[in-house]
């Protein structure tokens, strides 16, 4: 009987999240808002079924005696004879992930930015910012004393 590899599933799934976060930067990039709800709908979905395999995947771990630490996945592995290979392109391409994800996160911010920025010129408010001492922005410009003689 062939059983298949219990990170098969886990591998495909961030696959596919890989492809969609490259499809939402190029639809962030292009402004196209129609697509982009479809691929956020699409990429909620698939996060939610990589937690869903994730929790299961950590519940054979605990069963089997072993922490859910990243370090004890080879050790479970190859205990139940599975090779460690698909372990490290999991790793590989969560790791692309996290950094696609950064940079769409970037792009969105710039996004709202540049619009807000719009929105009060339009408006006829446009506004300075400035920090505070405590990293706040205020709408007023402020003087600050360092020293008196």
């Amino acid at each position: 009987m062939n059983v298949p590899h219990p990170l098969k599933t886990l591998c495909e799934l961030a696959t596919q999240l890989m492809d969609l976060l490259l499809r939402e930067r190029q639809t962030l990039i292009q402004n196209d808002l129609t697509t982009l709800a479809d691929i956020t709908h699409r990429k909620e979905a698939c996060i939610a079924l990589l937690i869903e395999r994730e929790l299961e995947l950590k519940e054979l771990l605990s069963r089997s005696g072993l922490s859910e630490k990243p370090e004890d996945m080879p050790i479970w592995l190859e205990r139940q004879r599975f090779t460690i290979t698909p372990w490290h392109q999991l790793c590989a391409t969560l790791g692309i992930i996290r950094n696609l994800n950064s940079v769409n996160g970037t792009i969105i911010n710039r996004a709202e930015r540049n619009t807000q920025r719009l929105l009060e010129i339009l408006t006829g408010q446009p506004s300075v910012t400035t920090y505070r001492h405590n990293g706040l922005h205020s709408q007023k410009s402020m003087s600050r004393t360092y020293g008196c003689a």
